[in-house]
This record gives C-alpha cells, structure tokens and sequence, in this order.
C-alpha cells in the first residue's frame, strides 16, 4: 500500500480518530517503523510550535525544542518500558518496531490536541487506550496482557519521571 506523504498522514490520522479498531486490525500492517516515526514527528513539531504560540511572551522557541524532544522521547521511553514488560513476561513474541508503531501513532494522534491548555486529561487517557487497542487489534494481544502491560508501563513511566524531576531540578539551577 503505496501513499504520498500528505496522504498517508491524513488517512492514518484520520482511521486513528474516526475508528482506531478497524486501523490496527486491518491497516496496521501496512505502516512501516519508518512511515510511523514520521507521522510521529510531524505531529510533535505541530504540538511544539502550537504549544509555543498558546504561550506568547513565556514561550521561546528553545521551549518549543523541549517541548518536541519530550514528545518524542516520552514515546521512546514508554515503549522501551512496554517492551521489557512484555520481552520479561512473553519472550520474544513482540517485536520492538511493532510496539514502537503503535506508541507512535497513538502519541501521533493525540498530540494533534494535546497542545491545548489542560487537554492531557483527555489525551492521556485517550492515548493509552489507543495504545492497548493497537496491542490487542494489532499484535493480538489478549485483553488482559494488554490491560496488564499498559498500566505496568504508564506506572513505570510515572515513576521514572518522578525519579528525574530532582535532577531535572538540579540542571535547571545550573542552568540560571
């Protein structure tokens, strides 16, 4: 299945909000590691600049950068942590590039709203249950692996950020 760019952006997005079962049943397959990166990065950089022209006056583009490296590295992370969760308790039945599509183009969607003002207490729901339908409509997961292995790497994940706060603490005192 062979799309221009635009297009493929629009339609994935669009099957992903419209009826995300039947994208990661049907559609899944044919989106490469790549193609799911790249839908990744395209609706980071929209949450980055989006989310610096809410903000005018506190903003600055180097909180735009951050703000784009965090999304995608929130991905990378939550995946490496859904991985071994599921490497520890599967072997080797999931591969890292198929989880690392569907963290993608979950985080991909959501972050197309994400950039509104307090929107996360929709969009982190919304992204987790989009990641658990991809693993069990696209992997063919059971219900219960992925119930188990999404909330085990949203705790995880939490936790780890909660452990870097002080040194994010400490580098921005640096910083200053």
């Amino acid at each position: 299945m062979q799309h221009q760019w635009p297009s493929l952006y629009v339609r994935t997005l669009t099957a992903l909000l419209t009826r995300p079962g039947t994208f990661f049943a049907n559609g899944f397959a044919a989106i490469s590691m790549g193609q799911a990166t790249a839908i990744l990065i395209v609706s980071g950089l929209f949450f980055a600049v989006s989310g610096t022209f809410m903000a005018p006056g506190t903003a600055s583009v180097s909180m735009g950068v951050i703000w784009f490296v965090n999304a995608i590295g929130m991905v990378a992370i939550a995946t490496a942590i859904g991985y071994v969760a599921l490497a520890t308790t599967a072997g080797r039945r999931y591969a890292f590039s198929r989880l690392w599509r569907i963290f993608s183009l979950s985080s991909g969607t959501v972050l197309l709203i994400a950039w509104v003002p307090s929107a996360f207490l929709l969009t982190e729901p919304w992204k987790w249950w989009l990641i658990g339908t991809g693993m069990v409509k696209g992997l063919g997961m059971s219900k219960l692996r992925a119930v188990i292995t999404v909330l085990f790497t949203f705790g995880a994940t939490v936790m780890l950020i909660y452990w870097l706060l002080p040194l994010a603490h400490s580098l921005k005192s640096l910083a200053a």
